[in-house]
């Protein structure tokens, strides 16, 4: 069976990256031997080292892990249920003894200590030059191969910024790409060093009828993979979509119509790109800056089975993986990614095989996503959804949706909670008392909670953002999201632009690429693990904070 799947996925290779005009051969195949690697798990995110309190005050108050781990949204192999991972810490062994890796977090003072740091002057001046261009111009050649198909989308002109090559619509040009707005994964925010677009393509089929591009039966079927993937399942009704309410069908329309329509997952050929900035306020439309720190590129292959117990997990575990110019698959093998990073020079290039791996950490082999992704399950819905991510600075329409919380024993803690919850985030801030995984961005804590020590029902149950939602400061009168939640403030922004910029010039990328504008280790104040030699339990499951068992999106 698996190598059947590895002959199909060869040949699908040749194709898997048609947005950067060139393909591979199965000649060039790489199979990559791990061992050579500085971290050994490029794969275990920074944000798994995480001390949910335990280690610093000998009782976890915070469980920033459920987010990520918890039951699979789906049934198939591209999630897995691994709530036990918000229980224990499982590092391998290799890790335990070397201590957490992501040393430009932690200790930049080993890994960047002969990198000077930028002043405002410089960093502004750098990171309003433009990388995205040169890669788009050269895509589909050499390194190059696999860059998508998407020319930049801002421009920075006599000072000011401004949004080019998407129409009213979010449609780049004519070529099938679509930007589109979503609400954020909890604490993946911009404050916190990401702030990035999303991009879909479905595949030719569906944007065409008799071979003849069809406006609107793109329209249709990109409404019903949105219905799809937030789980509303053929013969059922979707609701608000840009074309209306409809019947969801048992296939795709126009020449897709024999695609079979599969609820949690998109159809084979979609394309995300999804390119990643440097903060800049000095956009006013959105905050990100012209320069890219990075482009992400994924494409689906096929569609992924249903996950019937033990799955693929061992293939996390192979000692070699496939690697071709920044191109890696998933842990499933049916969802195709690629990356480029900046050079020393600032130059974007494909991502080594070990940063390349890094990747493979979120996008199909944990319980937090739908189909291996974040964002388009999480789109603001219908027409409104259909624009440049702009953080509500322009348009406000995210407000703080509710979720669901499927079957599980809650815990007593939680029960007394649960029923008090209004929204995904208003429950992130308070089981992680803070706005992002380390507890480390203080300026946030005020723009969650009108009174910053009152967030966590663990360390306030009494007053805190649950039982009196007046705390809430995050909200606007009309209960959009305030734009300050996600935006950091100017000093925070280019702080976290020059420590970036000095990994960017010393290529240390295997030591990590998520940085704040300060060390958030605990040996400096901050939340974050070094030495592992006793790390085993989290202790959220003591505390009774560890049973939110799914977290779902739906829109009401």
């Amino acid at each position: 069976m698996k190598s059947k799947k590895w002959l199909v996925l060869s040949a699908l290779i040749i194709q898997a990256c048609g947005g950067g005009g060139g393909g591979g051969t199965t000649q060039e195949k790489k199979m990559v031997d791990l061992s050579t690697f500085t971290n050994p798990e490029p794969n275990i995110p920074t944000e798994c080292y995480t001390d949910t309190g335990l280690i610093r005050t000998g009782k976890a108050y915070a469980n920033p892990c459920y987010v990520c781990h918890s039951q699979a949204n789906t049934p198939y192999i591209n999630e897995t249920t691994d709530y036990d991972l918000t229980l224990n810490y499982s590092f391998p062994e290799e890790i335990l003894k070397m201590g957490n890796p992501w040393l430009n977090a932690i200790r930049p003072d080993l890994t960047l200590a002969n990198i000077p740091i930028p002043t405002d002057s410089e960093i502004q001046t750098y990171i309003r030059q433009d990388n995205w261009n040169k890669a788009y111009t050269n895509r589909g050649t050499g390194d190059m191969k696999y860059f998508p198909d998407i020319p930049p989308i801002y421009e920075y002109k006599n000072g000011k910024y401004s949004l080019i090559n998407v129409d009213s619509e979010g449609f780049i040009k004519d070529t099938g790409w679509r930007v589109f707005k979503w609400k954020n994964f909890p604490g993946y925010f911009p404050t916190n060093g990401r702030i990035d677009s999303t991009f879909i393509r479905l595949d030719k089929p569906f944007r065409e009828k008799n071979g003849v591009f069809d406006k609107n039966i793109y329209k249709k079927n990109l409404a019903i993979v949105e219905c799809a993937v937030k789980g509303i399942k053929p013969g059922e009704v979707c609701k608000g979509t840009e074309v209306g309410s409809f019947t969801m069908p048992d296939y795709y329309e126009g020449d897709a119509k024999d695609v079979p329509v599969v609820t949690y997952q998109y159809p084979p050929g979609t394309e995300f790109a999804h390119p990643l900035y440097y903060l800049d306020p000095a956009n006013t439309i959105s905050f990100k800056a012209l320069r890219l720190k990075e482009m992400r590129y994924s494409k689906k292959l096929a569609y992924a089975p249903e996950n019937e117990g033990g799955g693929e997990e061992e293939e996390e575990e192979e000692s070699k993986f496939f690697w071709d110019k920044g191109v890696v698959f998933n842990l499933s093998k049916n969802l195709l990614l690629a990356a480029f990073i900046e050079d020393q020079n600032g130059n974007l290039r494909p991502q080594t095989a070990e940063e390349s791996k890094f990747c493979i950490s979120c996008h199909g082999g944990i319980s937090g996503t739908v189909d291996g992704t974040y964002t388009y399950w999480r789109k603001v819905p219908g027409a409104d959804g259909w624009m440049e991510q702009d953080y509500n600075l322009t348009v406000r329409n995210i407000k703080d949706w509710n979720y669901r919380t499927f079957e599980g024993s809650l815990g007593p803690n939680l029960e007394k909670i649960i029923a008090f919850v209004k929204g995904e985030y208003q429950l992130y801030f308070s089981m992680t008392d803070g706005g992002d995984h380390f507890r480390s961005n203080e300026e946030i804590r005020s723009r969650i909670s009108k009174d910053p020590s009152k967030i966590s029902f663990m360390l306030s149950p009494n007053d805190n953002i649950i039982i009196n939602p007046d705390l809430i400061n995050y909200l606007d009168k009309d209960g959009y999201i305030k734009p300050e939640l996600f935006l950091p403030s100017q000093e925070r922004a280019y702080g976290i632009d020059k420590q970036y910029r000095r990994v960017v010039k010393a290529q240390a990328f295997k030591y990590g690429r998520d940085v704040f504008d300060k060390p958030f280790g605990l040996s400096s104040g901050g939340n974050s693990l070094e030495k592992l030699d006793n790390v085993k339990r989290t202790g959220v499951k003591e505390e009774g904070i560890w049973a939110v068992i799914k977290t779902f999106l739906h829109i009401e």
